[in-house]
């Protein structure tokens, strides 16, 4: 490792610092730093502070060439800039160009933070630095978000009571918890109960709200005692050693918010910031970016507005007009560069697409370009019915295929899930592969959640919602009272479940009748215990996984559960298939903790879905986002289904357009070819079954304002929707008469 000289002067040459030691002028060797903002007259203080200055013993490659809106982006190091990409506009590539130049510049790779929103993102741009930069490159920490959070929570975050061993409970488990306080308080919920009070909590949490903040939060739709429950909730998460993904965002936040030396750490380890998709980013994760940024105020956010089609879920729509006022706030400046330059698809999709997003109120202009000359014109379909339009789509499909277009690369979007069946019918009578992106993820399946809830408990001996799943699995008598019983004496005092069935302690808890436990009640602990006490020191994650599934005799459980063979071997394969997955996790990661293993998988997401298999994609638009694809169809294109009668009902003209920029994100997935449908008439939600009556539906208000169809063509399919009479509602079954 090279040592600096002491630093005696430096010298401005050709924008580069030259370090000058005692003596002759030289370089330090292997030492870089970026281009000086600035004059000559610039400190030696000012100019170095936001720098470790770090030897590079790699061979770095060329800087790439690029356009000169994102060579402004890359040549960028000082300071605050917000980036304002375009779909297709190359911002990747232009990131992983100015992480190899801040490297090339002297800056510790470790020094580097990437934010990115789904697995699939961070992957991407892992592999694109790692290629283009080699080992430089595996010092720099890419992260989403809710794997930034566990990082911080599980090694500075003992002020707030979270150790190392810190789990994250996924969503079906927040419901599970939130009524198990509820039963504790005496209140029985019903799962979409149970789900709405998840819904407040997370609102809450990642809006960062106080204690009043709740009850307006709730709209004044919770009772008191359910609002109690929200909070014993929250407070239970925090004793058991766990978090839900709202409570990653917020307790990072309260963390960095609370503990000033903690922040400090975190801005001295992270001293260059980028942050993609900056436009889905909520208020907590806002909050956390602001936080970690250091007084020099280095980062970057890249983000475009006329993608952000997530108000529904917590994104702030103030996202990017708050990033440059927190920039002019801090430091007086915040740089604003545009990619309009699309690099993916044809002139003719760039203009439809343009022209649509022009009509969206209070945007910032990007002027929307293509380096491609021609292609394909956008094509409308108006279809009589939804069975003719899946019809057409398959057909039209079988035809692209045939021209050389692999499956992989063509996709049918839709705005709600329910929508692909009769598409995904049509698919199959001709024999094309499909493939339904978020149609059920494989770590939502039983027997793989069961396994999961075997590594979260072995990791943390509090987590009652894990044992209480496989606690019985095998039946060995730990049935829901012993399970509950052990539960409050482990809360009473305050110990984990293995320690509340441990011999010296089981003793002490008594059942109902305030009687000590029966010997059957013995017996089970003392079986449940001995499943759990397996040695994990100097043991890998697969290792561990194999001796728990072993001593709790889980396959024979199995087989016993499931008679039909088929069925048997298909979830047998499921489990098989995630030991595998984790012995690969440990020839990649051999130092990795139970905890490490369950923080990398617990935080897939649909847009997660990987191209592997060829197939023909099926997709709900918001799945859309981050995809491209040769050919893109969008069916369904019409009043009520989008823009979303809900989503419009709901948000008035904020809904709106976000439903737009929603039309917009589908037109852009498109390389080549666009084709959008619409049915003169659809299912009357009040029918069903053979007797099912149409009802004449309206083109989206979007094909007009895109110019795929007419104003004649409009107004006649308005007309005719508001001439049809009503169909009747199905009569209600008389009650039998005694």
């Amino acid at each position: 490792m090279h040592t600096l000289p002491p630093l005696r002067g430096f010298e401005w040459n050709r924008g580069r610092i030259t370090i000058a030691p005692d003596g002759p002028r030289a370089h330090a060797p292997g030492y870089f730093l970026p281009p000086l903002r600035g004059s000559p007259s610039t400190t030696p203080e000012r100019v170095f502070s936001p720098y470790t200055l770090f030897p590079i013993p790699y061979t770095l490659p060329p800087p790439l060439k690029l356009n000169p809106e994102q060579e402004l982006v890359a040549s960028h190091t000082l300071g605050r800039i917000l980036t304002l990409a375009g779909p297709g506009s190359g911002k990747t590539r232009t990131l992983t160009e100015r992480t190899g130049r801040l490297i090339r510049g002297g800056a510790n790779p470790a020094s580097l933070l990437c934010l990115t929103f789904t697995n699939k993102a961070r992957d991407e741009m892992r592999d694109r630095i790692t290629h283009a930069f080699g080992e430089a490159a595996k010092k720099v920490f890419i992260s989403n978000f809710h794997g930034l959070c566990g990082m911080i929570l599980r090694r500075l975050a003992q002020p707030m009571g979270y150790t190392d061993r810190l789990t994250v409970i996924d969503q079906d488990d927040q419901y599970d918890l939130i009524a198990q306080v509820a039963r504790k308080r005496g209140l029985e919920l019903t799962k979409p109960a149970a789900k709405n009070l998840a819904f407040v909590c997370n609102d809450w949490r990642e809006n960062l709200g106080d204690a009043d903040d709740l009850v307006r939060v709730s709209r004044g739709k919770l009772s008191e005692a359910e609002l109690r429950v929200i909070e014993r909730y929250v407070s239970t998460l925090r004793e058991r050693n766990q978090c839900d993904f709202s409570g990653l965002l917020s307790e990072t936040v309260r963390l960095l918010r609370d503990f000033p030396d903690v922040r400090e750490k975190l801005q001295k380890k992270f001293r260059f910031i980028q942050v993609d998709e900056f436009q889905d980013t909520n208020v907590a994760q806002i909050a956390m970016v602001e936080l970690i940024t250091g007084p020099e105020d280095n980062v970057l956010a890249v983000g475009d507005g006329d993608q952000s089609i997530y108000a529904w879920r917590g994104a702030s729509p103030d996202a990017i007009p708050n990033f440059i006022e927190a920039g002019k706030r801090k430091t007086g400046q915040c740089k604003v560069v545009k990619l309009g330059t699309n690099y993916r698809s044809t002139p003719q999709v760039v203009a439809v697409a343009d022209k649509l997003i022009r009509h969206c109120a209070d945007r910032i202009p990007v002027e929307f370009t293509t380096v491609h000359k021609d292609g394909e014109p956008v094509k409308c379909a108006k279809l009589p019915t939804p069975e003719d339009e899946a019809n057409v789509v398959a057909m039209n499909i079988e035809a692209v295929m045939k021209s050389g277009t692999h499956p992989r690369e063509i996709a049918v979007f839709y705005r709600t899930n329910d929508m692909s069946r009769l598409v995904e019918q049509s698919l199959a009578k001709r024999q094309i592969p499909y493939k339904v992106v978020g149609s059920g993820s494989y770590y939502d399946r039983m027997e793989v959640k069961d396994v999961l809830s075997m590594l979260r408990f072995l990791c943390n001996p509090k987590d009652g919602i894990s044992f209480a799943r496989v606690a019985n699995k095998p039946a060995r008598g730990m049935g829901d009272a012993l399970v509950g019983r052990l539960e409050a004496f482990a809360e009473r005092h305050k110990i984990d479940l293995m320690h509340a069935m441990s011999e010296a302690v089981l003793p002490h808890i008594r059942d109902e009748n305030d009687k000590p436990l029966s010997d059957g009640a013995f017996k089970a602990c003392r079986a449940t215990r001995h499943v759990f006490d397996v040695p994990t020191d100097g043991h890998t994650v697969a290792e561990i996984a194999n001796a728990v599934l072993d001593r709790s005799k889980y396959d024979d459980w199995l087989k016993d559960k499931y008679e039909e063979k088929e069925e048997y071997e298909n979830r047998k394969r499921n489990v098989n298939e995630l030991v595998n997955a984790i012995a690969e996790f440990c020839r990649t990661s051999p130092r990795a903790s139970i905890a490490d293993y369950l923080q990398s998988i617990s935080l897939y997401t649909t847009g997660d879905d990987n191209k592997t298999d060829d197939a023909v994609r099926l997709m709900s638009l918001h799945a859309s986002k981050g995809l491209e694809f040769d050919a893109v169809y969008m069916i369904g294109v019409e009043k009520g289904i989008l823009p979303h009668e809900k989503a419009v009902q709901d948000r008035a003209e904020k809904g709106l357009d976000e439903e737009r920029r929603l039309c917009y994100v589908g037109f852009t997935r498109a390389r080549k070819i666009l084709r959008v449908t619409w049915c003169e008439k659809r299912q009357d939600s009040f029918s069903r079954g053979p007797t099912a009556r149409f009802k004449p539906t309206v083109p989206s208000r979007f094909l007009l304002e895109a110019g795929l169809i007419t104003e004649d063509e409009y107004n006649l399919a308005l007309k005719g929707a508001r001439s049809a009479p009503p169909p009747p509602r199905p009569a209600r079954p008389r009650e039998k008469r005694t």
